[in-house]
């Protein structure tokens, strides 16, 4: 070590510290090297950022889920208004197995029934045709007598199928669940929709099974076959011993299911004109519907916003609607939120380099007037 470094005060293995910046140094130095020297500058860009990003987010979520829940409600709404539609309209259109079935009560006795039967079901097709057909509802197509399970008498519109079919053999007794009905026979029963025999439409089905107590078990109400029970159910559900109750049969009706399946029902067209999809599907025994869908419509049909029941006699269907504008409303909220953080950004961006530059500002002012008094 030379004298020359002694004179100076160097002790050995130390450097020389820097000089502390002079406000010149700081006058004159960029933006970066401000912040570097005064990162408490960044608190209050910070801070405003957090609440820009907090508060504006907080408003725009609660409005956004207000009219998410506001969409889901109107579709909720629309969904049980043409569910409500849809089973009102098919029950009035079955009505007539109704008032069929109350005639075979009154009078069982198929001498009576076959001699009556036509002028009966003319008057039948022309109270429930008479007003559905004229503002697009279901269609009375077929009317039926069942007794012990056979088609013996039918009438139907615009043509005639003369059926004879057996609802206790194959495969009718497992299509139209022949023997569930009987033990449940709460009154009536809707199915379908099922392909038609002899004909290329689908219709659904309306049957009503007629029990009358205290009778015996050879009781055939002159059955034109000669028969006192139907194919291979002499007994229970179509005849109980203790009871004695036993099934005459049914009084059936056949509603044409071509408007609904086209979607020309108008519980259905004013969904489409809610701009909403939906679906319709056959319920399952167990409330499953699997692959059960009969019936689509609008831009959406597989998503859902909302499922509801249609109650129908002895059955039901799911109806499945989806709103549109509720997707909409997620993108819009995404979209919102997005921007507010790209504004908040910036806004906080510009908070920083306003204090950045009243900061150099300030040390240039206090550079001048040191200046000023070293000339005075």
């Amino acid at each position: 070590m030379g004298e020359e470094d002694m004179e100076e005060g160097v002790l050995p293995g130390k450097k020389e510290k820097p000089p502390p910046a002079s406000n010149s140094d700081i006058a004159t130095a960029g933006l970066p090297t401000l912040l570097r020297k005064f990162p408490h500058l960044l608190i209050a860009p910070v801070i405003s950022f957090c609440l820009i990003v907090a508060l504006c987010s907080f408003g725009i979520v609660h409005a956004t889920n207000a009219s998410y829940d506001l969409e889901g409600k109107q579709a909720r709404d629309a969904a049980l208004g043409a569910a409500d539609g849809l089973a009102q309209e098919l029950s009035s259109a079955s009505k007539a197995a109704l008032s069929l079935a109350a005639v075979v009560k009154m009078s069982p006795n198929w001498s009576f029934l076959e001699a009556n039967f036509h002028v009966l079901a003319e008057e039948l097709f022309r109270q429930s045709n008479g007003k559905e057909n004229g503002d697009g509802g279901l269609a009375l197509m077929e009317l039926t007598l069942v007794p012990f399970g056979r088609v013996r008498a039918s009438l139907g519109k615009p043509n005639q199928r003369n059926s004879t079919a057996d609802l206790f053999s194959p495969p009718f007794l497992d299509l139209f669940k022949t023997m569930e009905v009987l033990e449940h026979h709460s009154g009536l029963h809707i199915q379908g929709p099922f392909p038609l025999t002899n004909s290329k439409d689908l219709a659904f089905t309306a049957g009503y099974p007629i029990f009358f107590p205290d009778t015996d078990e050879d009781e055939s109400w002159g059955h034109p076959d000669n028969i006192t029970h139907p194919t291979s159910c002499p007994g229970a559900p179509c005849y109980n011993p203790e009871t004695r109750e036993k099934y005459w049969g049914s009084a059936g009706a056949l509603v044409n299911a071509g408007s609904i399946l086209a979607g020309k029902s108008v519980h259905l067209e004013r969904l489409i004109s809610d701009d909403l999809s939906y679906k319709l599907e056959l319920t399952r025994p167990d409330g499953t519907t699997g692959d059960s869908t009969f019936v689509t419509g609008g831009s959406n049909p597989d998503k859902v916003t909302t499922k509801v029941t249609v109650a129908l006699p002895g059955n039901s269907w799911a109806l499945s609607v989806y709103n549109p504008r509720q997707e909409q409303v997620i993108k819009l909220r995404n979209g919102l939120l997005a921007m507010v953080v790209v504004v908040a950004f910036i806004l906080s961006g510009l908070l920083l380099l306003l204090l950045l530059s009243s900061t150099r500002a300030n040390f240039l002012l206090q550079e001048q007037l040191v200046t000023n008094k070293l000339l005075q």
